[in-house]
């Protein structure tokens, strides 16, 4: 199962994503930010069977971090992957498409340069670094073999 929660890489990963078996994709439309963590858990509490990886946006984890707790707490096998570009890029994106240059203010979109890695350890959940589309492929081939939570940071460009 896939839980998607990355609004900028969603609408890319979409395209390329199988969706053909019932409840085997799950995302939201709506515009509240943080629900993806919290599902990915709960998916897999409701169903031990199946493996699930939450692919969520950095500023989407920003608002569910604390469901890392849950999952740590519980030992719940999920595959948590953060795509981390440092911002609200849609929120960046839209002012862009409405006339804002790059000389415009954004206060508050930009997230900075945040360790996952480390949010993730400091609720007892192990954590990895995928600089590479090969890296990141073999720890989700691998999400059938996971006994507790695994994040795996994965490293964007920002907005230009």
């Amino acid at each position: 199962m896939l839980v998607e929660e990355s609004i900028t890489v969603g609408v890319h990963l979409r395209g390329v994503l199988r969706r053909d078996r019932p409840g085997g994709f799950v995302h939201t439309v709506g515009g509240g930010l943080g629900w993806g963590i919290g599902a990915a858990v709960g998916h897999r509490l409701g169903a031990p069977e199946r493996p699930v990886v939450a692919v969520l946006g950095d500023g989407c984890a920003m608002f569910g971090l604390r469901g890392l707790w849950s999952a740590a707490h519980h030992r719940v096998p999920v595959l948590f992957v953060v795509m981390a570009n440092g911002e609200y890029r849609t929120l960046k994106d839209t002012l862009g498409a409405r006339g804002g240059g790059p000389d415009v203010p954004r206060p508050g979109l930009d997230l900075g340069e945040l360790d996952w890695r480390l949010a993730a350890r400091f609720f007892g959940i192990p954590a990895v670094r995928a600089d590479g589309t090969e890296e990141l492929a073999r720890t989700v081939a691998a999400v059938r073999g996971l006994d507790g939570p695994l994040l795996v940071e994965v490293p964007l460009r920002g907005h230009s």
